[in-house]
């Protein structure tokens, strides 16, 4: 995640996080248009969006921590506009394991089949199955998983090759393991530059778990999405 160091006013925001602010340097990490994200060298994120995007990702950050998957939440304001602080993760995102792709698929098959084997109990739908709703593939995909729904390397974060937690939860619920595979595999192909790596993968994840055909048309509706 890259980091441009900024100067802000700490007024500009509400009282109740000054303290993540009040003597750090921060930095800028955003990574779209539609979230800001500051990282405080105390140690946290807050991130900022519109009123009432960010509730969702608050409420499974929790989820994902209380289950010792994800990161603490140290703090969730909805106002004119929401903020997210939550405490920094152990370790680095799994871009850092670009070096050594097999041991990173090893790590990310790890990481994911450690997901899916977590109790659906007390977990919200995913907000992913929508769009196959929408494209009139909701029937052929099952609701049975505790998926990510952004399994992507920037939101996996690895501590020595080992999961240390899930970011970036706001996608996540119960719904069809195939849209993680699918994400993990695009976003292998992405950051490595080549497509030879899935098998590895997909070894790791074990193939006897995944439907090539399920794959094929969660593939086709992200690519119309």
């Amino acid at each position: 995640m890259q980091k441009k160091e900024i100067s802000i006013h700490i007024d500009d925001f509400p009282r109740e996080i000054h303290e993540f602010f009040r003597g750090a340097k921060v930095y800028d990490s955003s990574s779209s248009k539609e979230m800001r994200v500051l990282y405080s060298d105390l140690g946290y994120y807050v991130k900022i969006g519109g009123k009432g995007l960010l509730k969702k990702e608050a409420d499974m950050t929790r989820l994902f921590g209380q289950r010792g998957m994800g990161v603490e939440v140290a703090a969730y304001l909805s106002g004119d506009q929401d903020y997210l602080v939550t405490r920094c993760a152990r370790g680095e995102d799994a871009l850092h394991g670009l070096g050594d792709p097999e041991r990173l698929c090893r790590s990310l098959a790890e990481a994911m089949r450690h997901l899916h084997a977590s109790s659906i109990e007390g977990v919200p739908v995913s907000p992913c199955m929508e769009l196959y709703a929408r494209m009139g593939k909701a029937n052929c995909l099952k609701q049975d998983t505790f998926i990510h729904g952004d399994f992507c390397l920037p939101n996996i974060m690895l501590d020595d090759g080992r999961l240390s937690s899930f970011i970036d939860v706001g996608m996540a619920g119960v719904g069809d393991r195939h849209i993680d595979i699918y994400w993990a595999l695009w976003s292998l192909d992405y950051n490595l530059g080549t497509d030879r790596y899935a098998d590895c993968f997909l070894e790791y994840y074990g193939k006897e778990r995944v439907d090539k055909g399920i794959l094929k048309i969660v593939a086709e509706v992200e690519a119309m999405a």
